[in-house]
């Protein structure tokens, strides 16, 4: 059983991998509490409102981390369509070990559009973020506010729907057709 101090990042930890793997609806807390060796009254103690809350940490922490990669990736020499590309080789991969595996935050996002408000805010953000990061290197190599934005939200929609295909098709095709495409929007 984790200590009370851990308890918070258990129950994190275990619910982002069940809500990835299963989506939102079809992960319940007992499944939640039993994965993460946690008691009921830990995960209403950090927890309060419940799953909902549960789920919008499960985003803001699994986005940020994302997040944080991309900052680091793109502060290299690396070009951006390379760091994309071997993103879209990272989910590849991931798909290949495990086809329930995928984006750690759409699953939450679509199912939560009309049932949380607040799960469906800090999806936003992520994503958001995400564009962001891929934005400010954009404009670093002189790119106009505005195509650097555009870019950076067709790029990442491109990596998510690709995804989305990829793993109702349980084959990488869809995101092995994004990296050509995404080096295209990437040229400018």
């Amino acid at each position: 059983m984790p200590r009370p101090d851990r308890s918070r990042a258990a129950l994190v930890d275990s619910a982002a991998t069940l809500f990835r793997r299963q989506g939102y609806a079809a992960t319940g807390l007992n499944q939640i509490l039993e994965e993460a060796g946690v008691k009921a009254g830990s995960m209403y103690h950090h927890f309060p409102r419940g799953k909902q809350q549960l789920a919008a940490a499960v985003v803001e922490t699994q986005g940020a981390a994302i997040e944080q990669l991309l900052h680091r990736f793109l502060a290299t020499d690396r070009s951006v369509a390379d760091i994309v590309e071997r993103w879209i080789d990272l989910l590849v991969a991931g798909l290949a070990g495990d086809q329930r595996d995928g984006c750690p935050i759409e699953p939450i996002a679509t199912e939560s559009v009309n049932a949380s408000p607040l799960v469906r805010a800090a999806s936003a953000r992520a994503f958001q973020g995400w564009c962001t990061a891929i934005e400010v290197r954009l404009r670093s190599e002189d790119w106009s506010d505005d195509d650097a934005e555009n870019v950076a939200l067709a790029v990442i929609s491109l990596i998510e729907g690709a995804l989305i295909l990829s793993r109702i098709a349980g084959e990488p095709s869809a995101l092995n057709a994004a990296k050509p495409a995404a080096r295209a929007l990437l040229r400018g």
